[in-house]
């Protein structure tokens, strides 16, 4: 067995792993308030101090890209 197939493995062992710890046992519902925490945090908006750092960005970058042609 190559190398890369026994990564393979042991990255498929993990996560079934990890798929069962998320159902049953101790960690279960460590497992499940994780998952919850992080679908809340996608849910939440960007904020707008953040958009405008983005955009001014963006702006800076099309006049860096105007200035070398």
């Amino acid at each position: 067995m190559s190398e890369e197939e026994k990564m393979n493995e042991r990255a498929s062992s993990g996560q079934n792993d990890l798929q069962a710890a998320g159902s049953s046992g101790p960690h279960g519902s460590i497992s499940r308030k994780l998952r919850d925490f992080y679908d809340a945090v996608q849910e939440e908006a960007i904020p707008d101090r953040f958009l405008d750092l983005l955009e001014k960005l963006d702006q800076a970058e099309r006049n860096a890209q105007a200035q070398a042609q």
